[in-house]
């Protein structure tokens, strides 16, 4: 396997697995922490998460050699694991529906656990500042704003898609 090339549905799996992996270890972190250590720790725990993401963002601005808005969304809009739909873009604003994500996929560890389907609405707004931080990571000079803000988180609630939308900060 490791001289094969993978397949676009294999590398999609792999990563939804790492995807849905580290938004497990993230929620059993939400959900323990704060009972030992106060709702403070739920702070650290958003900050870990943005800070992996900007340097993720950053690490693959460097990659691509480039780190403009257009390039971002269409990185975004290229992310075959979420099924992507780039509704706008341009130098200015790019906005994205993802149709598919892995972390609804992960409602049945969460009820082994003794928690609800409603779990995702305290677990996807600290997961999302990731890709906050991918943004701002792969480019200071944008900002993402990500289903918790654009309020269309309608995955969790089994709808069509969630949306973000990255522009550039105003000045």
């Amino acid at each position: 396997m490791v001289e094969d090339e993978l397949t676009w549905n294999l590398c999609n799996d792999l990563v939804a697995g790492e995807i849905a992996t580290r938004c497990l270890i993230v929620s059993y972190l939400i959900n323990s922490l704060p009972g030992k250590y106060g709702e403070e720790i739920l702070e650290d725990i958003k900050k870990a998460n943005y800070d992996a993401g900007f340097v993720a963002g950053k690490n693959a601005a460097m990659a691509f050699g480039k780190n403009d808005l257009v390039t971002l969304g269409e990185l975004f809009g290229g992310t075959k694991v979420f099924n992507p739909e780039i509704v706008e873009i341009s130098e200015d604003r790019a906005v994205i529906h993802w149709r598919r994500c892995p972390v609804p996929t992960l409602i049945p560890e969460f009820k082994d656990i003794g928690l609800s389907e409603d779990y995702l609405e305290t677990v996807c707004p600290i997961l999302e500042l990731f890709d906050n931080g991918f943004v701002e990571g792969w480019n200071p000079d944008l900002e993402a704003q990500t289903p918790p803000q654009t309020g269309e988180t309608h995955l969790q609630k089994k709808g069509e898609f969630c949306t973000i939308i990255i522009t550039k900060k105003e000045k």
